[in-house]
Order: structure tokens, then sequence, then C-alpha cells
């Protein structure tokens, strides 16, 4: 390696690593406090992945400061599995199928949800968010409410849920943004009593434009650079919604009598402040069942994991599956959880 091409690469490999060590530590900073260290942690699938490449090269030709670049992709593996890729040896036991599914927003290529397919997963509680009369989902309300016990099916509550087993408390977490909030029930299965929280954070509703700005060749345009503002105004003001309903919502389910299950479309990825703050004292079940790719956006945008599902001790995900059908722009999750 000529020594010019072995300090752009040096310099190249550094500045891609002090950018990967700020992205894993972005979800440390709350966006009320400062809010453009948001954008970093959009970031951290891609910056991973560029430094591993970036690493790879450097032991290849025998650069030893590549190995800086190791160190680093091994501290934030953890994170990286979570947003990216897992690899699991669940232990394949059945429990407590839970489905959870954001069915509202859908594109054209979508096909329409068939209730034969929620019938055939034959999940023990479905968690849908986004549901409301022109929700495609809507048209077999009545096939599920013959099955299942629900929670209170008004025209406001966009996150039901229907349970197989009985539901003896719940309530709701309304937020500033209308369509987005969270249902909460106190689920007794068998001699024990669990509480779910199906959930649907403020959604940043940036994405049309996002891709429209992608496909723009022509920066020097005036109306480019608007249209750039209005997405960074647009997603501030989600983001400081979603990190204040976060925190309504972390302080509610310190309250909880019971274990904990936390479901739903957090509109952020777990390199995000409002995922980990979500996260603290919980446990991810695609950590700990999940296996391949952990995206659950089925938009154009990649790599998009934002639907979870989180829960406490003494239960445990045994099995976490990504439904990759195309009924809306997100992708059904569905997960075994025991009670131990």
């Amino acid at each position: 390696m000529s020594k010019p091409f072995q300090r752009i690469f040096n310099a190249g490999s550094i500045l891609a690593g002090l950018f990967l060590l700020a992205s894993w530590w972005s979800p440390r900073i709350d966006p009320r406090q400062f809010w453009p260290a948001a954008f970093l942690g959009l970031v951290f699938p891609y910056l991973y992945l560029t430094c591993l490449i970036l690493a790879g090269l450097g032991l290849l030709w025998k650069q030893h400061k590549a190995w800086l670049l190791v160190l680093l992709l091994l501290l934030s593996a953890g994170l990286f599995r979570k947003s990216f890729f897992n690899f699991s040896f669940p232990p394949g036991e059945e429990g407590i199928r839970l489905l959870t599914h954001n069915i509202g927003s859908s594109f054209k290529s979508n096909r329409a949800p068939e209730w034969a397919f929620y019938h055939r997963l034959n999940p023990d509680i479905l968690c849908f968010q986004e549901w409301h009369r022109k929700s495609p989902a809507f048209r077999f309300r009545d096939s599920l409410i013959k099955k299942y016990k629900h929670t209170q099916l008004t025209g406001t509550n966009f996150w039901p849920i229907f349970s197989r087993w009985p539901i003896i408390r719940e309530g709701e977490l309304k937020s500033k943004a209308l369509g987005n909030g969270c249902t909460w029930a106190d689920i007794v299965y068998q001699k024990d009593t669990f509480r779910l929280y199906n959930v649907h954070l403020v959604s940043n509703k940036i994405s049309d434009q996002t891709e429209q700005l992608l496909q723009t060749r022509d920066l020097t345009d005036r109306s480019t650079w608007q249209k750039v503002k209005n997405v960074l105004r647009r997603y501030k003001r989600s983001l400081l919604l979603r990190a204040d309903q976060a925190a309504e919502l972390k302080k509610h389910m310190r309250q909880s009598p019971h274990p904990l299950v936390l479901a739903g479309d957090f509109n952020d990825i777990p390199a995000s402040y409002v995922y980990r703050l979500l996260h603290e004292d919980l446990m991810d079940g695609f950590l700990q069942g999940g296996n391949g790719l952990a995206y659950t956006y089925a938009g154009k945008l990649p790599f998009l994991h934002i639907d979870n599902i989180l829960i406490s001790k003494p239960l445990q995900v045994n099995r976490v599956e990504i439904q990759r059908v195309r009924y809306s722009d997100h992708f059904p999750v569905l997960a075994e959880i025991q009670i131990h």
C-alpha cells in the first residue's frame, strides 16, 4: 500500500470510528436537551457496517490501527444486534403467543390483510396500532370479537388489545399527537397476572419527503433545501413529542404491580434515546429469541427496526418471528412468551 493511500485510509478509518463512537453514545442524550444528537443514532447501522468493512480491509492490509476499529465494533456489537441482525438459540418451548402489528398505513403495492393470516398464526393476544374504521384490518373486527376478549373498542382507541385470557383492569395513556398513545391491560394467565402495554409512539411522518429528497439530484435548487428544512422541522417536533410520551409511559410502567410486556410501534430504532429509556429494566424479546434481519418497517427506508416486544422478569421470550407480509408499512411481529 502506498503511503498517500495509507494516510487517506487511516484518516477515513479514524473519522468513521469517531462517528460510530458518537452514534453509539447518542442514545444517552435526551433530545429535549440537544435534539440534533438523535441524527447520529439514525445512521448507526450504516456507520457500523462501514467500520466493519474498513476494519476488515485494514486487517487484510496489515494496518495495526485497524484493531482499534475492531475494539470499537465489539463495544457497540450489542446495539448492532438490536438494530440490524441477531442469531439466538431459543429453547423452543411453547408459551403465550403475542402478535403486534401496526396495520394503519398502506402502500399501493400492499394487499388487503386477511383474517385467515392472523387466524393461522393462532395468537393468544393481538396488539394492533392505527386501528380505526378506515384501517384495512377493521373489516374482520367481528371475527376478532367472537374469538377474543378485548379492551374498550371506542372510536378513539387506536391501540386495542385482544386476549384469549381474562382482562381484569385496563386503561389508556393518550398523547398530545392525535392517534398516538397506549392501551394497557392486566391479563390473568393461569395463576399469574401480567400487565401488557400496547403502544404507538408519535410518528415522524417524513418517509415520503425523505424518499423524495433521496431521489433529488439538483442540490442547488432552493426548493430542495426548503424541503430539507421542512423534514428537519417535522422530525424535531415529532422527536420531542415522542420523548415526552416515552417519559410518561416509563413513569406509568414503574408503578405496575405486575410483570410487564411492552409491545408496539416505537417509531424509533434501538440506537435512540426513546428506545433506551423504555428498555431500561426490560429485556428485548428479539435479542432473546429472534433470528435474522431485525427490520420491521416495510417501506423504502432500509434497516428500520421500530416495532418491539420488551419484557420484564420473570417473563421470558422463547421465540420472535417477523412476518414478512405486506399488509401495511409495518411487518407483524410474533413472539412466544413464558412466565416462570
